[in-house]
C-alpha cells in the first residue's frame, strides 16, 4: 500500500497511471463515489487510491469530478482540461437549429478544406464516446482533392478486379460510367473523405459499429461548425459487402473491421431554410 502523501507531494499508485496531489486534495471522496467500476477506494488518511487497476477504464471521471484539480490520470492533470466554469456551450435552441438546418450536401467546391480546421476537428474526435471506453478507433482521412483522385482510381480498379460472381446492377452501371469519365455517384466529387474504423477482434472493443457511427456524427457536427459540408457515404458500406477487399486495398483497413465513412468539403450550394420533419417522428411515451 502506498504511503500517504504529505503537503505538496504527489501520491502515485495504480501502476503509475493514477496520482493525487496531497497538498491540494481535500479528501471529499467525490472521485471514489463517482468511480463506476469501484477501481478507487478511500485509503489511509482519507486520500483516494487505486484499489483495483484492472477495473479502471481510464475514463478520467475522477479527474473531471475533482473540485480542486488534485487528480491526474495517465499524465493528464486539471490544467490539461477544459474548465466547465465559464465554458462556452451551445444553447438548446442552437442545437435544434443545427439539427433542422443540417443537410446532406452532394455539391462541393473544387477547393481543399483548410488543413488547420481539419486538424482541429480530427483532434477533437478523441472525445467521442466509445463502448466500455475502448477508444480504439482509427481515423483514415483523405484530406485533399489530389488524395481523392488517387482514391477514386483505386476504387475503380478494386471494383473492376476479377471476381467469382457478377456485380449487382446498382454497382456495376455507375462504376462503368465513372470509369468512362461520367458522374461520380459514389463520392459525389467531394474533396475529402473520412473513414472511421474499429477492430471488433480486440477484447476492449465491445460496440464497434456504434463507436464508428458516433464518431462520424461528431465529425459532422464539428465540420458544420467550421463551415464544412458533409454527406454520409453509405455507398462505401454497400460496395464493401460486394467487394470485401475494397477498403484493405484503397485505405489499408482490414475487411473485417467495422466502419462508416463521411464525405466533406466546402459547399457549392446554399440552403436558405431547413425542412419540417417533426411529424415524421414516432414517439412512444411512458409517464408512470
Amino acid at each position: 500500500m502506498p504511503e500517504a502523501a504529505g503537503k505538496g507531494e504527489r501520491m502515485e499508485n495504480g501502476e503509475g497511471f493514477f496520482s493525487v496531489d496531497g497538498g491540494t486534495c481535500v479528501k471529499c471522496g467525490a472521485c471514489v463515489r463517482d468511480c463506476a467500476f469501484k477501481a478507487l477506494k478511500v485509503g489511509d488518511g482519507g486520500m483516494p487510491e487505486m484499489a483495483a487497476p484492472d477495473k479502471c477504464m481510464r475514463c478520467q471521471h475522477c479527474l473531471a469530478i475533482c473540485p480542486v484539480g488534485a487528480v491526474s490520470v495517465d499524465g493528464r492533470a486539471a490544467g490539461d482540461c477544459i474548465d466547465a466554469k465559464g465554458a462556452e456551450l451551445p444553447t438548446p435552441r442552437s442545437v435544434i437549429n443545427w439539427m433542422s438546418l443540417r443537410r446532406s450536401v452532394r455539391q462541393y467546391r473544387d477547393q481543399d478544406v483548410d488543413p488547420a480546421a481539419l486538424d482541429a476537428i480530427l483532434s477533437a474526435l478523441a472525445c467521442s464516446p466509445t463502448g466500455c471506453n475502448a477508444h480504439e478507433l482509427t481515423f483514415t482521412c483523405f484530406r485533399t482533392r489530389a488524395a481523392m483522385v488517387r482514391l477514386r482510381k483505386a476504387f475503380i480498379e478494386a471494383v473492376a478486379a476479377p471476381r467469382e460472381r457478377m456485380l449487382p446492377r446498382w454497382l456495376a452501371v455507375p462504376a462503368i460510367r465513372m470509369r468512362k469519365g461520367g458522374p461520380d455517384m459514389f463520392f459525389r466529387g467531394a474533396p475529402g473523405l473520412l473513414i472511421v474504423s474499429a477492430d471488433p477482434s480486440k477484447p476492449s472493443v465491445a460496440t464497434p459499429r456504434e463507436d464508428v457511427a458516433i464518431a462520424c456524427s461528431n465529425f459532422e457536427l464539428l465540420a458544420n461548425a467550421h463551415g464544412i459540408a458533409t454527406c454520409w457515404c453509405g455507398f462505401l458500406n454497400l460496395v464493401q459487402a460486394e467487394v470485401p477487399w475494397l477498403l484493405d486495398g484503397i485505405a489499408g483497413i482490414p475487411r473485417d473491421h467495422a466502419f462508416n465513412a463521411i464525405l466533406f468539403g466546402l459547399p457549392a450550394v446554399r440552403y436558405p431554410r431547413g425542412v419540417a420533419r417533426s411529424a415524421q417522428a414516432r414517439i412512444v411515451s411512458y409517464d408512470d
